[in-house]
C-alpha cells in the first residue's frame, strides 16, 4: 500500500509538471547584469565591459554608456559612486522586433515582487524586488520595467539605501 501511494504521488507530480508546460520557477534574482555587480570596482567593471562591448560615452562624469553584444540587451548604463565602485547598472533591451526579448518573469518570480505597478491603460509595467545583504554583497534593489505586458525594456540593479 505504501508503494502504491508513493507511486501515485510521483505520477501526480510528474503529470502536473508536464501539463504546466514543464515550467520551472526562475532562480533567485541575479546580483549582477552581464557580470557587472554592485560594489565592483570601476576598473574591474570596465575590464568586463571591454570583453562584451565597447564604450560609447560618459554622462555627468559618473555615468558610462556601453554598447554590448548580448541577445537581450543593446546597452548598459553604469553609475559609479565617489569611491569609484558600481552604484547601479541598467540594461537597455534591444528595440529590434527580430531580437530575442526578455520577459519580466525571467528576472524573478513576479508574485514575489516587493512592489508591482501594472497599468495596461498607460502601457506601464514595473516590478521591484529587494535582496538582502549577503556576505560581501550589499542589500540591492532590482527593477524591471517597460511598456509591454510581458517583455521588459529596462532591467536595473542598484544599491539599496
Amino acid at each position: 500500500m505504501k508503494n502504491l501511494v508513493k507511486g501515485f504521488l510521483f505520477s501526480y507530480l510528474f503529470i502536473s509538471s508536464v501539463y504546466a508546460g514543464g515550467a520551472v520557477a526562475p532562480p533567485e534574482p541575479a546580483r549582477d547584469i552581464l557580470g557587472i555587480r554592485i560594489g565592483m570596482s570601476a576598473e574591474a567593471a570596465r575590464t568586463r565591459l571591454q570583453k562584451i562591448g565597447r564604450f560609447q560615452r560618459e554622462e555627468r562624469k559618473r555615468h558610462e554608456v556601453w554598447e554590448v553584444r548580448d541577445p537581450y540587451f543593446s546597452h548598459l548604463v553604469i553609475q559609479f559612486d565617489k569611491a569609484k565602485l558600481v552604484h547601479f547598472v541598467t540594461a537597455v533591451a534591444h528595440v529590434d522586433a527580430k531580437r530575442e526579448r526578455m520577459s519580466y518573469s525571467r528576472v524573478a518570480e513576479l508574485n514575489k515582487a516587493r512592489k508591482k505597478t501594472i497599468e495596461p491603460a498607460k502601457n506601464n509595467y514595473r516590478y521591484e524586488w529587494e535582496l538582502p545583504a549577503a556576505g560581501k554583497n550589499p542589500k540591492i534593489n532590482i527593477v524591471a520595467w517597460g511598456r509591454h505586458p510581458q517583455y521588459l525594456q529596462y532591467y536595473s540593479i542598484e544599491r539599496a539605501n
